[in-house]
């Protein structure tokens, strides 16, 4: 949500208005403040009575992107994707909505359609880090190493010290199992960052789980979990962890549930087969 007050804050507008006559600017003050108490449904109307106050309105492009933000975080992801794709037409940074519109696709799972934003992505900008960090990640997800290590050493060879650079780096140790190498690289990251995210602790504990390191595992598992409760990985992570520490009970429950949240139902019923035996 960081791009999304920034964005607003840029048009200069603060504090709450009346609801009756609203103008342009005071449609986007109520947003704005919606968004401040987390009401998003009133956020987005507010934008949407902006627009119609001044349909020609140049800023019109920044609140779309606004709104698309907005929707994808209330799960309507069609209604991003047309936010989006509208703001792209006259946003003054076309590679800010690309990227977001990209990301939004990838969670849509039309990974090729992510690809296209990614390649006019680097078009535009032959250095931009992150693009190349997440065109390397749909190139795995088409099992092509080859082209994701072209991109993710790209990505390194621009500016190491990068975050995406950095996790370019330890999804290549991650490849080739060097478990212990990427653990050094999610903790220099997760030393470094003021706000880390659940996913780097996520990677740190797979480092630890492949490491057997159940106690840091576990540790990182519990930071996660507050955010990671969709996520199918977190179960089948936990589920390692408590396999290993002969918690069969529990282990198996866990791999279920990543089962149920859409995990791989193969790998899913391998580890749930290991909880029978003696």
């Amino acid at each position: 949500m960081k791009k999304f007050f920034s964005s607003f804050f840029l048009l200069g507008v603060v504090g709450f208005l009346s609801v009756e006559a609203q103008s342009y600017e005071q449609w986007i003050n109520k947003s704005i403040d919606h968004l401040e108490r987390n009401r998003l449904d009133s956020a987005e109307y507010a934008l949407k009575k902006a627009m119609q106050m001044d349909p020609a309105n140049k800023d019109n492009a920044l609140l779309l992107m606004s709104m698309g933000v907005i929707q994808r975080e209330l799960g309507r992801l069609n209604d991003a994707y047309v936010s989006f794709t509208a703001a792209l037409a006259s946003y003054s940074e076309p590679n800010v909505v690309l990227h977001n519109r990209a990301s939004l696709l990838c969670d849509m799972e039309k990974f090729d359609e992510a690809m296209t934003d990614y390649n006019a992505i680097l078009q535009r900008d032959p250095n931009d880090i992150e693009a190349y960090y997440r065109r390397g990640l749909l190139y795995l997800e088409e099992k092509n190493r080859e082209k994701a290590e072209v991109d993710f050493k790209k990505a390194q060879q621009i500016d190491p010290n990068d975050m995406y650079s950095l996790l370019s780096k330890a999804l290549i140790y991650k490849l080739d199992d060097n478990w212990e190498a990427a653990e050094k690289v999610y903790t220099l990251l997760i030393d470094e960052s003021e706000n880390v995210s659940s996913a780097l602790y996520m990677n740190r504990a797979e480092c630890y789980v492949n490491t057997e390191q159940l106690f840091k595992a576990s540790a990182d598992l519990r930071i996660a979990e507050p955010k990671e409760k969709q996520n199918p990985y977190f179960y089948f992570l936990r589920g390692r962890v408590r396999l290993m520490q002969y918690d069969k009970v529990a282990a198996r429950a866990d791999f279920e549930k990543a089962k149920e949240l859409g995990y791989d139902a193969a790998i899913a019923d391998e580890w749930i087969s290991r909880t029978n035996k003696r």
